[in-house]
């Protein structure tokens, strides 16, 4: 007999529109303009990883590293943000962690030449409307550093609740600093909308 539990999730996610931006699975031929923002330190140390070195390493990610890690984790691919009528990736939104079956985590980067424009408030809104209409989650968390006072304004300007602060943790420099964790139920999503 097979119960739900032994049904895979689904992680199926179609491309998306939004009034400025289209989302896409971001692909190997995407590997140099991910690398133009991936490559920048002020983008990816409050994000939690190390610059990319060279465009071989994004590639390597791009057809290695991440389709394991959603294979591993029976997450969606996510995508890749690109303005209305171009094809160039400039940011990524997706979810990178699963929690639970019904419990995503989401994270986001952005080419600083498109911070503070709403850019990524709109790609995080269609990822959550996507997460809890498609995918049917019960709740979307999001981790950042507390440090990283964009991501926390994001978060909360989303309608996310902060959670947790784990005190003391090291970021990926090995500075210590509080890892803050947000959620939102799509009961409260449901709300907003």
């Amino acid at each position: 007999m097979v119960t739900s539990q032994d049904q895979p999730i689904n992680t199926n996610l179609p491309n998306l529109e939004t009034d400025r931006l289209y989302l896409r699975e971001r692909t190997v031929a995407d590997a140099e303009a991910v690398f133009a923002y991936a490559s920048l330190p002020e983008v990816t140390w409050p994000a939690g990883f190390p610059p990319v070195e060279t465009v071989e390493d994004e590639v390597y990610y791009l057809e290695h590293v991440l389709p394991k890690r959603n294979a591993d984790q029976n997450l969606p691919a996510g995508y890749g943000i690109c303005l209305k009528g171009t094809d160039k990736v400039i940011g990524s939104v997706d979810f990178n962690h699963r929690h639970a079956d019904d419990v995503l985590e989401m994270g986001y980067i952005l080419h600083p030449d498109y911070w503070q424009q709403g850019i990524m408030t709109e790609a995080c809104k269609a990822l959550l409307e996507a997460g809890f209409t498609q995918l049917n989650l019960h709740k979307i968390e999001i981790s950042c550093f507390d440090y990283n006072q964009a991501s926390r304004k994001l978060a909360e300007k989303l309608g996310f609740t902060l959670e947790a602060t784990i005190r003391d943790r090291k970021d990926a420099q090995g500075n210590r600093c509080a890892d803050l964790r947000y959620g939102l139920l799509k009961s409260e999503w449901e709300e907003r909308t």
